[in-house]
């Protein structure tokens, strides 16, 4: 707590450096200041009457006191509007209400932008920010929020698994650890929520956002360097999402929108057709033809379909002058490409904003809430599609399920259709976030404001997967399975602090000042159950209650994260700006003298245009150097890793004495002195702007180096209770550029030709530096794969990218064949094993580029947007598996192949060479979206197509270029195409 008094100490000083310059009231004047175009509110207009002065807040609303009596001009001032005055009289004892709407004059600049604890001009940020609104969206059949904004960000990447509300992932600036979370904060109209692993809702394997309606989001604000997003300190250590709801304005109105889609597979895994496959059986499984039928059967065909979807929302919104207020209901359905995948969702949203007392004080009510019902395909659907036997029927009326299926092995490839229809995978999640924000302009300072925000995020989430006893599969190995998991889990949030925004009168410039204090907790509580050898082949209503082998338990965890933070930002002329920050936050997941962290930033912008000496160039409208330093910190990984937790042995781990067998109880592995990981990260950036802002971007540098690396590594056996512990034994480096350049090439006014084009280009280089030597650790295999038992295809290693794949120098023959088990021996020991394995590629893109256009002509509009990966690799785990002719004579039935044996003519599987790692560089198409604007009774109506991952130019033989964060395509869900046909009417 010493820190913290340093803390609170310094900020009460700064607040005493500005004069009250008090004097006896005599009149006030107070008012609302609003964008004229959109009518948003504006925040941080210099508002100024008979040298009195205020800041309007982020609603808009400004309020001067002691005002002398008489008859003035009130003026206000922002970078990118013009100037607005209006004549006001002050009479004693009244305030006078003056509203006005500021016209934008030079584009950008003047923008409001989201920021933490609040929002600054976009000519004022320091630090590197990012943000898209609602009109630059990504279009079509949108389900994931973070899909929105995909290619739009430089040194952003998103990546999805491409299955209906699926998991989906965002890396800004690229991974800044290993074990421990790498995702961004999500903060949703103030409140943070939690996202896996660091503290946030459970979500079965779905995408952490998927309760929000994407119609809902007005905009979304990327805060990429570190000094932007340290004010949330250790919640930040992988950038900042902040996502801003729409809000109540004019009206009152109704919304609606509403879309209708198809969609489509792009491509499958390429295999033998039942042609190629009989002949491969004849030549290289000599008499196991006699096992194959006449049937001529494409699995993938069985399995895939098109999936329709639709989407409705209505919103009802509407304000007036000391309120405003939005309710919203949306319903989303969507077929997955693959049968047995769907998601359903049904969501609500509320948001409400009441100012009283003459805007001095303000509160904002934001309701979230979702239902979504997901069905998921089975495991083995996608994987048997591929190795099962082309000649083998669909169909067989004599077996006990009607589908056609080996029964002679334990190791055959099963009907992947059977899985698909008789198996069952589905989910169900409750989910509700929401938050009051309150504000108290005090009368007597003004700039000074408390604010208190009281948040909660909750979710109940249930899962169930069931495998009936008579599939064949299960008869040849487990019998049947019923698997059950529950999860309750509450995350509360509590923040309170202070704001204090003036001009300076005995020093130049003006200062805004935060300082608060944050509390987070979170509850969970965790049930499971499993059984295998089932009695039943049908699922009842409360599951199954025989089964032959039965595990079941309950986990409760409770974490807490504990923080101080204060801002300060100092801007002399537009021309100097200075943010400092500095958070001090305690975390649960650590033991004692290891729970607290402080973690500051200081941030320094020049911006040139304001100089005297540049007064004479006048096509240069914005040229701002910005530089920041930064350090935050890495909390984000399971619970209790710092304790000795215990289990009870299963069935299998059971100690005999005599005919007796006893359950034990064992404990974890631990390392009690675990601790934050750290990434210090320094920013240069330029933002640059000519011709009023027709041409306008930023470049940036970076530079971020992550110590104490949080890393689940293996230990010598004796030496701890368990082969692998978490423990801090590493760091990384992350150095990159990003280039971003927004253009207003043509201007046709209403009825004219306008085009708008975006273009962002981002490079990052990621390398392990260091794993402790002291741990007796100079290398982590990881990157498990399909075939075999326990490999591993990439590696953790200093000197290398994180996950860099780990292989063998592939040789060829003269005709560029490859030569079966021939690889290079790179030490020259005259031996090929492990130590001729070497760091080869990583999946992570070296450079992605993005484009955006967007078309204006009368009444129509044209937009798109392309996206290209370039430098990154792709591990083929279905070629590599099913690329052998020994899959025609293993212990099971013949298994078909891919088509990749064709070339290289491959036996025995080489799941170590190089040559199953290609290039996965792409090209893609996004989306496309053509629209038609109109009038109808007098209501505004438009109709719009949309085309989705219309072409992906690549290289890749694989499914799917992107292929996860890791790399390795094993049987992933496949990429559609999809076609929507959308309306959206306001009455």
């Amino acid at each position: 707590m010493g820190r913290t008094r340093y803390i609170i100490g310094a900020l009460l000083a700064v607040l005493v450096v500005a004069p009250l310059n008090a004097q006896a009231p005599t009149g006030a004047v107070r008012g609302r200041i609003v964008d004229e175009a959109t009518q948003q509110p504006l925040a941080g207009v210099q508002v100024s009457i008979a040298s009195r002065g205020a800041l309007t807040r982020d609603d808009g609303a400004y309020l001067i006191t002691n005002v002398p009596v008489g008859t003035y001009n009130l003026r206000t001032t922002m970078i990118g509007y013009a100037e607005a005055t209006q004549s006001v009289t002050i009479s004693a004892g009244e305030t006078a209400v003056v509203n006005l709407a500021l016209t934008v004059q030079v584009i950008g600049l003047g923008e409001i932008v989201a920021t933490g604890y609040g929002h600054q001009r976009a000519g004022d940020i320091t630090g590197s920010v990012k943000q898209v609104n609602s009109t630059d969206f990504n279009t079509g059949t949108i389900v994931s929020p973070q899909t929105l904004i995909q290619g739009k960000v430089a040194g952003v990447q998103v990546v999805d698994n491409n299955e209906p509300g699926g998991g989906l992932d965002i890396r800004i600036r690229g991974a800044t650890s290993v074990n421990a979370n790498s995702n961004p904060l999500y903060v949703i109209d103030g409140q943070p929520i939690g996202t896996g692993a660091g503290g946030g809702i459970a979500t079965n394997g779905r995408d952490a956002l998927n309760f929000l309606n994407p119609e809902d989001i007005a905009s979304i604000t990327v805060l990429k360097d570190a000094s932007a997003a340290a004010i949330y300190g250790a919640n930040a250590a992988n950038g900042v999402v902040i996502i801003t709801t729409k809000h109540g304005q004019g009206g009152p109105h109704l919304y609606y929108s509403g879309t209708v889609s198809a969609s489509s597979i792009t491509k499958l895994p390429d295999v033998l057709n039942a042609a190629q496959f009989r002949a491969a059986v004849q030549q290289y499984a000599s008499g196991r033809d006699t096992l194959l039928l006449n049937a001529n059967t494409d699995w993938f065909s069985q399995i895939d379909r098109t999936g329709y979807g639709q989407e409705h929302n209505l919103a009802l919104s509407g304000s007036g002058e000391t309120n405003d207020y939005r309710l919203s209901m949306g319903y989303m359905q969507q077929q997955g490409i693959i049968k047995a995948s769907s998601t359903d969702r049904v969501s609500l949203g509320v948001k409400y904003d009441q100012r009283l007392f003459s805007d001095a004080f303000n509160f904002t009510l934001n309701v979230k809430g979702s239902q979504a019902k997901d069905r998921l395909v089975p495991g083995g659907v996608i994987g048997n599609a591929a190795s099962m036997a082309p000649t083998q029927p669909v169909l067989d009326p004599t077996s006990a399920t009607g589908y056609w299926d080996w029964t002679t092995t334990n190791a055959s490839p099963s009907n992947p259709l059977a899985t698909a229809d008789l198996a069952k995978s589905n989910a169900t999640t409750y989910r509700s976030v929401g938050n009051i924000q309150a504000g108290y302009a005090f009368p007597f300072l003004p700039g000074l404001k408390a604010n208190v925000n009281l948040g909660y995020d909750v979710g109940k989430m249930s899962r169930q997967d069931f495998v009936p006893n008579d599939l064949a599969a299960e008869i040849r190995q487990r019998h049947g399975m019923l698997s059950l998991t529950n999860n309750t889990e509450a995350h509360s949030v509590l923040e309170t602090y202070l704001t204090y925004a003036t001009p300076l009168s005995r020093i130049p410039g003006r200062i805004d000042v935060t300082g608060g204090y944050s509390y987070t907790g979170q509850h969970s509580n965790n049930t499971w159950y499993t059984g295998t050898g089932l009695n039943s082949n049908l699922l009842g209503q409360n599951g199954i209650a025989s089964a032959d082998n039965v595990t079941n338990g309950e986990d409760i965890t409770d974490y807490k994260l504990i923080s101080f933070f204060g801002r300060l930002n100092y801007n002399i002329g537009d021309r100097y700006l200075l943010a400092a920050t500095v958070r001090h936050d305690g975390s649960s997941r650590f033991g004692a003298g290891n729970q607290w962290g402080t973690f500051p930033s200081v941030a320094l912008a020049w911006r040139l245009s304001n100089e005297p000496f540049l007064a004479d160039v006048t096509a240069l409208s914005d040229l701002k150097l910005r530089a920041s330093w930064a350090t935050t910190g890495n909390q984000a990984f399971e619970d209790y890793r710092q304790y000795s937790t215990y289990t009870y042995s299963d069935a299998l781990t059971e100690y005999q004495f005599g005919q007796q067998f006893v359950t034990t109880i064992r404990p974890s592995a631990v390392d009690p002195n675990i601790h934050w990981e750290s990434t210090k990260s320094w920013d240069v950036g330029l933002d640059y702007g000519f011709l009023d802002q027709r041409f306008s971007g930023a470049i940036d540098w970076y530079v971020k180096n992550t110590d104490d690396l949080i890393f689940n590594v293996p230990v010598a056996a004796g030496t701890n209770l368990s082969n692998y512990v978490y423990t801090n034994i590493g760091s990384m480096k992350n150095t990159g550029v990003e280039f971003s350049l927004n253009a207003k090439l043509l201007d046709g006014g209403n009825d004219g030709l306008s085009w708008t084009a975006d273009f962002t280009a981002s490079h990052n280089t990621n390398e392990l530096t260091s794993i402790n030597p002291t741990k007796s650790v100079s290398q982590i295999l990881t990157g498990g794969i399909s075939g075999g038992v326990g490999n591993n295809v990439e590696v953790l290693q200093p000197g290398s990218p994180i996950n860099s794949f780990f292989v063998y120098k592939q040789l060829y023959d003269a005709s560029g064949k490859p030569i079966e088990g021939s690889y290079a021996d790179l030490n020259g020991d005259g031996v090929i094993n492990d130590l001729d394995r070497r760091p080869f590629h990583d999946p992570a893109p070296k450079w992605i580029v993005g484009h955006s256009s967007y078309f204006n002509y009368h009444k129509f509009d044209l937009s798109f947007t392309l996206r290209a990966y370039l430098g990154n690799y792709v591990y083929n785990n279905v070629a590599s598996s099913l690329g052998a002719y020994q899959n025609l004579t293993g212990s099971g039935m013949p298994a078909n192949l891919d088509a990749s044996v064709l070339k290289t003519g491959f036996v025995v599987p080489q799941y170590y060479s190089d040559y199953y790692v290609e290039n996965a560089s792409f090209l893609r198409m996004d989306n496309i979206t053509l629209g038609y604007a109109f009038t109808y009774h007098g209501q505004p109506l438009r109709v719009y197509g949309t085309v989705q991952s219309a072409f992906t130019i690549t290289g890749y033989n694989g499914v799917d270029p992107t292929a996860g964060l890791n790399g390795i395509d094993n049987n992933i869900y496949p990429r559609s195409r999809t076609f929507t046909a959308g309306l959206s009417v306001r009455f």
